[in-house]
């Protein structure tokens, strides 16, 4: 009996709490509603409301939100032409427009029934509406007067209408945590009401209902239309039921509308929505299933009307919630209290969560929405007075367990020792080292893997102190932590160090360490140890392949916008040139500069080569043939001092590589090879076949299991230390005397490597040579290679058809167009996308070619071009770049730095290919 009073006297607690509704419990039971009503949603929109998007194509198409009158007139005239029944304009208007432009909005309203603001009064208490007219509520400017005449406006409101400009005339405000639960349906003002764009929008679909209002002068209580009351909560307020997610209703883009897309089985009967969906409007907050935009929230609240699909929750429903949790608490006590069994516990857990179900199909059937929180809260509470009592219970039997297990303890004892036993044997045979150091850093304890590790006896255990396995630049700092540990100052746990082993390898170890106390006095330090030496491995070659890969990017970047100057440069200079008499001193001034223009694009292409964005016209190589052709050109290159020999596998496979960049690959590797035998020597080119077995898989990671071919050059030359040989392949790092070497040599070699999907290693010691080693994937069925067509003759350049040329360089853009109308062609310039759309749009005349830059500001080539495309069908297209064609990926490609006279091939190649040769697509 007193766990029954306990319990009714914590139900009553809590449902006194529910009714005193302090802020937490309020807000907590709104969260709970909100689930209840998303579970009992019904259902999906009517289908009957459509939703005209002002999105990112109207506003491109009619310009920026809001719009002039007679562009919202077009759209209202269009949704009219496909026979839409109402229209509502969810929107305000803060600025006035001519007279012209109201009179076409205003004649388009007065097609059909239509809703703009507030278009209903109710005089009186009760009041009733027998009929409407069609809608057209008209809402004053500034000065009082009104900026269009409609021919059937109702009311004005114009204090309304300013208090309510920044919500589409739905006035509704989020409640405190953001969500948005109920919203005005009557509008009072001055001792008037009127109905909200909602249900003037649903009185204009509807035709001329009959409605009537029981208001006080709180507020409106009950509003009727036809023989359906509408529930009002918060008075005048409508509880909006969220049936679906955000974009659920049916839409249409405001431009796809007047330009014809749209067909009338869309729009034909349904209510139009326009307005409130345009970019920068706030959302009116967020429901309690979804955020959703003004004009969705008004078609949600319309969708209600027209569905009679209503939520009502009673001022009364707190007292019933709290009377019932009381009741089903006390009863369900009871229960448990005369019948210890399992399924009457799990019976009173069914309830609990049986309350929720219960509550939502209510809200389903009566459209009375209860909360479950009350009785799931006072049940727990519940369980939880009936667990504190069984606590109670146990507590007593456990003081006469202690007794019993007295008696066990020998028998743990011997437990204990038995898994001290096992501990050890745990110990010994881990993968780790186990180590423990006395006061003196002598080890007093090691386990059987770090015995094997340094080769230590179990007898010599004793006489092992930290610098017999420690590197010695390690050494200090070990010492340190263990004086630190051992007066107990605070030390890191967790280090890494080098050891040395007995054959003189190093391993690298990572340490976890931990002091070892006795009572109160620390005696020593113990260590976990773990051979790590593989992870630095990996780690360093991470590192290392980051660091490349930046430099490369950077390399990449430099040699675009160097390749524009170089345009520039050259260009001007081969028009110069053209213009200058055979003997003319100046031409020759001028050629030393296309001279050196041309030296500074081959160290672009070096650039480039090495950051992987160099043009590769790969194809089926027999790497046997290329260095036989380049044998006789290797002996001059090398001196006669120096004997080249070529060990040539005759079974050797194809690989699939730039035969110019294998040949500079070779050349120079050769080069280095004698430069680094100032006194004479051999150097030895090998290829063999090879499979990739575990052991070069583990030095190159990048490579996969399969066929190569290897490539080797040797040389018996100074050779290079081991901090020379991590630096190598860096852009600029070079050994030779200034003025003697650019450093790009060895990182085009490793850039053009990788960009054949291959791997280069290197083997070297001071005083021995160097070897080189480059393994390329080995083809199993090279394929055929196609022959480059002809350049076209120079007399067949000469053209008139008109080029819109788009390069956001001036200097670049100023020099193609220079040229191309030094040869016959029309020429309209752009500096950007948009401007070149906009220049198109005014030109009616035909434009034969698009050639543009890739990398533009704002919009990029391809988007530029399929833009065009999409007005101009037949437009070709001819993209050019700093960067290669690899990295562009497309087809009709012209590469910077470009002559005059390759400029002129390539636009008269793109205008004489089809349609479908010029057009292709451009990669991402």
């Amino acid at each position: 009996m007193r766990l029954v009073a306990a319990a009714g006297a914590a139900a009553a607690i809590v449902g006194a709490t529910f009714l005193a509704g302090p802020t937490l419990i309020l807000s907590l039971n709104v969260k709970v509603c909100d689930v209840i009503s998303s579970w009992a949603a019904q259902g999906r929109p009517s289908q009957n409301v459509y939703l005209v998007d002002i999105d990112d194509n109207s506003l491109a198409r009619f310009g920026r939100w809001p719009w002039p009158r007679d562009v919202l007139a077009r759209v209202v005239n269009r949704v009219y032409d496909l026979g839409g029944s109402a229209v509502v304009l969810d929107m305000m208007f803060p600025e006035p427009d001519s007279a012209a432009n109201d009179s076409l909005l205003a004649t388009a309203l007065s097609r059909g029934p239509s809703v703009a603001g507030f278009s209903f009064e109710f005089h009186g208490n009760p009041a009733e509406i027998k009929g409407a007219t069609p809608l057209a509520l008209v809402t004053p400017a500034a000065s009082g007067d009104f900026f269009f005449h409609a021919t059937s406006a109702v009311a004005t409101i114009p204090t309304l209408a300013k208090a309510c400009a920044g919500t589409g005339f739905l006035n509704a405000s989020a409640d405190a945590d953001g969500r948005l639960r109920v919203v005005p349906l009557i509008i009072e003002s001055g001792g008037r009401y009127y109905a909200s764009l909602g249900l003037a929008a649903w009185i204009a679909y509807r035709g001329h209902p009959s409605m009537r209002l029981d208001a006080l002068s709180g507020g409106a209580l009950d509003l009727r239309l036809y023989d359906r009351t509408v529930p009002l909560e918060i008075p005048s307020c409508l509880r909006v039921r969220f049936r679906s997610s955000q974009g659920a209703f049916p839409r249409v883009s405001a431009a796809d509308l007047v330009d014809g897309a749209v067909t009338a089985n869309q729009l034909r009967g349904k209510l139009i929505v326009i307005g409130g969906s345009a970019k920068g409007l706030l959302a009116s907050g967020t429901g309690p299933t979804q955020q959703m935009a003004d004009h969705e929230l008004q078609a949600t609240v319309i969708d209600n009307l027209l569905q009679g699909d209503f939520i009502r929750r009673p001022g009364s429903a707190r007292i019933g919630e709290v009377v019932l949790a009381v009741v089903i608490a006390v009863a369900a006590i009871a229960l448990l209290t005369h019948t210890h069994s399992l399924w009457a516990f799990g019976a009173v857990v069914l309830v609990a969560f049986g309350v929720w179900p219960v509550c939502a199909l209510v809200l389903s059937n009566a459209g009375i929405l209860l909360s479950p929180l009350p009785a799931t809260t006072a049940l727990v509470i519940d369980l939880g007075v009936l667990s504190l009592f069984q606590y109670r219970t146990e507590h007593r039997r456990a003081e006469r367990t202690a007794k019993e297990l007295a008696s066990a303890r020998e028998q743990t004892k011997e437990v204990m020792e038995r898994d001290e036993t096992r501990y050890q044997r745990l110990v010994e045979n881990i993968n780790d080292a186990i180590i423990m150091n006395d006061a003196e850093e002598r080890l007093v304890f090691a386990n059987r893997r770090f015995r094997e590790w340094f080769g230590i006896g179990d007898e010599a255990i004793g006489a092992v102190a930290s610098e017999t396995y420690v590197a010695p630049e390690w050494r200090p700092l070990l010492h340190d932590l263990h004086q630190r540990s051992m007066s107990g100052e605070p030390a890191p746990d967790h280090i890494e160090y080098e050891a040395v082993r007995p054959d003189g390898s190093r391993v690298w170890i990572e340490a976890l360490m931990t002091s070892v106390k006795e009572g109160e006095r620390v005696i020593g330090t113990q260590s976990a140890l773990r051979d790590v030496t593989e992870r630095k491995r990996l780690e360093s070659q991470f590192l290392q392949a980051q660091k490349m890969e930046s430099v490369g990017r950077l390399a990449g970047g430099v040699a675009h916008d160097f390749n524009n100057l170089l345009t520039v440069i050259n260009g001007y200079g081969e028009m110069l040139a053209m213009s200058l008499d055979e003997t003319d001193k100046r031409r020759v001034r001028v050629e030393q500069i296309l001279r050196a223009g041309r030296q500074a694009a081959e160290l672009t292409h070096q650039l480039l080569a090495f950051s992987r964005q160099r043009l590769a016209k790969a194809r089926p190589v027999d790497l046997n043939v290329l260095v036989a052709e380049a044998y006789n050109l290797l002996r001059r290159v090398v001196g006669e001092d120096i004997e080249v020999v070529s060990l040539l596998s005759p079974e050797l496979g194809q690989v699939m590589a730039d035969p110019t960049q294998i040949n500079q690959v070779l050349m120079n590797l050769v080069v280095n090879a004698r430069d680094s035998m100032p006194q004479g020597g051999r150097i030895t080119i090998e290829t063999r076949n090879v499979e990739a077995d575990e052991a070069l898989l583990h030095q190159h990671p990048e490579l996969t299991a399969g066929a190569y071919v290897r490539l080797s050059v040797a040389d018996a030359g100074v050779g290079m230390t081991e901090e020379i040989k991590r630096q190598i392949f860096e852009p600029f790092f070079t050994t030779k005397e200034y003025g003697k070497g650019t450093g790009l040599g060895l990182a085009t070699v490793y850039g053009i490597v990788l960009q054949s999907r291959g791997a280069i290693s290197v083997w070297s010691e001071p005083g021995r040579g160097s070897v080189f080693h480059i393994y390329l994937p080995r083809l199993k069925d090279p394929a055929q290679v196609q022959e480059a067509q002809a350049s076209p003759r120079l007399a067949e350049l000469w053209g008139s058809e008109t080029i819109l040329l788009v390069e956001d360089q001036d200097v670049v853009r100023h020099l193609a167009g220079d040229i191309l109308e030094s040869y016959g062609y029309r020429v309209l310039q752009a500096r950007s996308g948009p401007e070149a759309i906009a220049l198109v749009q005014r030109h009616s005349d035909t434009i034969h070619l698009l050639l543009t830059d890739v990398i533009l500001p704002r919009m990029n080539g391809r988007e530029v071009a399929e833009a065009l495309r999409a007005a101009r069908p037949g437009l070709k297209v001819l993209y050019t770049s700093g960067y290669s064609e690899e990295v562009i990926g497309h087809v009709d490609y012209l590469p910077k730095p470009f002559t005059p006279e390759q400029l002129v091939g390539a636009v008269r190649k793109a205008l004489q290919e089809p349609r479908s040769a010029a057009g292709g697509s451009m990669g991402e």
